[in-house]
């Protein structure tokens, strides 16, 4: 099919650099450098009218799409260098500017007069035309000092001004600050007499600084316009509503490191410890829907883009770099990092909590102030009803209309003990899913939805290993986390046992198996709730049901899933041939490499799940990605 069909594209791209350094005086020296790129591309598809006899093609159909782009930047850097005894003095002067345009272009037609011409101007079908074009600039002012006494003492203080086209006239510039300073205490004589020749490098370091984030896109500040069918023919209306009041976001980070080498710096150790706030976050203000955000796409107002809330990180990191052998035919280098963090949404304007959705409506995750971003948000499970007198003893299921409750004087709910009002198809039954009562109420109902896990793990590490002999070299590198959760969103669609005509996962085998509390299977046996026990008990996997009256698919701990692993990321190797025998062919040098990507991952899941695409509000959920492959490649390097 795909070969009947033409697809092609054509890419042209220019671009380039020129630079100057000057030295008008000495030790002052004005590096200036202007660049461009310019992009054109044209892309056309063309599926014919096909007759294979069991399957047709009746209509066909052109695109044709043109789209052009062009970047430029201008920099200018002038610099001080100043040296006079022990002491040495670095003074910068910048400049950055840079802006960026496209456009494109598109049409798109149906029912050819022939599949030898293409073009979608012949088509007698609904001309379809689509256009549009954006521009986006950012200008930045800065400097930087530095001081150097005798390679012991060392400063810098950095500082910016900084001005976006992401944000409106009101809040487009912001200025920026950050300071460095470090003590390198393996140069003091007093040091080196203490601890001698074993400690090769010794450095104190604490910093601050900010920085600024403008990542949201073009004309976030904005009122754009779209196009709203009415019966009054097309209208406009704004797409959302603006807020020209958007400013930078400012991430503010202050930090104490270590850094240790001995033996020569055969081995190195560096110990960082950090504290990240990002304040004035950049994200959509998240509105009740009385607001006209939300509802009918056609109508609904998109919330406004602003800086609404504030993220702290802190953690740990820890990186060891070795190298245990070096020898004249063989060495080995190895290099092991762990990463430790902890964050915390601290505020969130407009809002209680940031939700973030599986599908549709279906709330999987929930970040609130105090707690980590990105926890997961259902309910909590404690197995399967086990028989009728285990379900009058548990809490009150009421999200299920059907379920028979009785209210007693004082106004507390509690199940009714005529099995006569229960059904296997209409109300909550042997083998469903037994919720916890989180809030103590004695009912199971919305208020009972909790934090169920996160996907943030709690550490992370790499090893890295390079083996060398002679001519050959070996690679390996490892990388895992341990602690974060993922959230197995397939597993709850694939589970819910509620069709004959879909597949499902093997876990449904454990499912609660139903039998006669009085040992005779008759007719209508499952019918008496009284006389219905699970024989399975211990299962978390409930029965199999069409109607799902307990809906024992909600979105609970029974999708969470340990996401700890270890991975062989990538193993290579390689030889390299000898200068020696290469000159005598009139090659400068080769190299042949067979290299494998994600050869085996000790875990029972694949834990490379991050950001959801279809919600940024959403982090380690599981809703059909493709897992990651495993690769094989053959390299060589050739150089003449």
């Amino acid at each position: 099919m795909a070969e009947m069909d033409d697809i092609l594209l054509k890419r042209q791209t220019l671009n380039g650099s020129i630079y100057a350094d000057v030295t008008p005086i000495k030790n002052l020296t004005w590096h200036s450098q202007f660049g461009y790129s310019i992009n054109s591309s044209r892309g056309e598809t063309y599926e014919p009218k096909v007759d294979l006899g069991t399957w047709t093609r009746d209509q066909n159909q052109s695109r044709i799409s043109k789209s052009s782009s062009y970047y430029w930047s201008f920099n200018n850097y002038v610099t001080y260098n100043m040296q006079f005894g022990k002491h040495g003095i670095t003074a910068m002067l910048g400049q950055e500017a840079w802006e960026s345009n496209y456009d494109n272009t598109q049409i798109f037609n149906t029912d050819l007069p022939s599949d030898v011409v293409h073009n979608p101007a012949l088509g007698a079908g609904t001309a379809q035309i689509g256009a549009g074009w954006g521009s986006s600039a950012m200008a930045s002012f800065f400097t930087r000092e530095t001081y150097n006494y005798d390679d012991r003492y060392l400063a810098t203080y950095t500082y910016r001004y900084d001005g976006s086209s992401n944000f409106g006239p009101n809040k487009r510039w912001a200025g920026f600050h950050s300071f460095a300073a470090s003590w390198r205490f393996s140069n003091e004589k007093f040091i080196q007499k203490a601890v001698g020749k074993w400690l090769s490098n010794g450095k104190l370091r604490l910093g601050w600084g900010q920085t600024g984030n403008s990542a949201i896109g073009g004309y976030k500040w904005g009122a754009a316009v779209t196009a709203m069918e009415t019966g009054l023919g097309m209208s406009y209306r704004p797409a959302n509503l603006k807020n020209l009041d958007i400013k930078w976001e400012t991430q503010q980070q202050w930090n104490v490191g270590l850094d240790l080498g001995f033996f020569n710096n055969r081995v190195n150790l560096t110990i960082d410890y950090y504290n990240k706030e990002s304040k004035d976050m950049l994200m959509q203000l998240i509105l009740p829907s009385i607001m006209g955000t939300s509802g009918n796409a056609s109508s609904a107002l998109a919330a406004p883009w602003g800086n609404y809330g504030d993220i702290q990180n802190h953690g740990i990191e820890f990186a060891l770099s070795t190298h245990p052998i070096s020898t004249k035919n063989f060495s080995w280098d190895s290099d092991i990092n762990i990463s430790i963090n902890r964050n915390k949404l601290k505020s969130i304007g407009g809002s209680t909590a940031i939700v973030g959705y599986g599908q549709w409506t279906d709330v999987v995750e929930r970040s609130v102030p105090g707690e980590s971003l990105f926890n997961f948000y259902g309910y909590k499970t404690d197995g399967v009803y086990k028989d009728f007198n285990d379900i009058l003893n548990s809490p009150v299921n009421t999200l299920q209309k059907n379920n028979p409750i009785v209210t007693d004087a004082d106004g507390k709910k509690h199940w009714s003990t005529d099995p006569t009002k229960y059904s296997r198809t209409n109300t909550t039954f042997v083998g469903d899913v037994k919720y916890k009562d989180i809030n103590g109420d004695g009912v199971i109902d919305e208020k009972d939805k909790t934090n169920i896990g996160s996907p943030l793990p709690k550490w992370t590490f790499g090893w890295n290993n390079t083996f060398r002999y002679k001519q050959f070299d070996l690679n390996f590198f490892f990388n895992g986390n341990v602690g974060n959760k993922v959230g197995n969103y397939m597993k709850m669609k694939l589970t819910h046992m509620n069709s004959a005509w879909t597949n499902q996962l093997k876990d449904v085998k454990d499912r609660a198996i139903l039998a006669p509390v009085n040992g005779v299977y008759s007719a209508y046996w499952s019918n008496d709730i009284s006389n219905v026990y699970v024989t399975n008990p211990t299962t978390t996997m409930p029965r199999a049901t069409i109607n799902d009256p307990n809906d024992n698919d909600a979105w609970s701990d029974r999708y969470i899933e340990d996401g700890s692993y270890i991975r062989l990321k990538s193993i290579t190797l390689g030889y390299t041939f000898s200068p020696q025998l290469l000159r005598k062919i009139g090659v400068s040098s080769l190299r042949l490499s067979l290299n494998a990507t994600n050869l085996f991952t000790i875990t029972g899941y694949d834990p490379e799940v991050g950001l959801s695409t279809a919600s940024a509000n959403v982090y380690g959920l599981d809703n059909g990605r493709y897992p990651s492959p495993t690769t094989f490649a053959f390299g060589m390097n050739l150089s003449f």
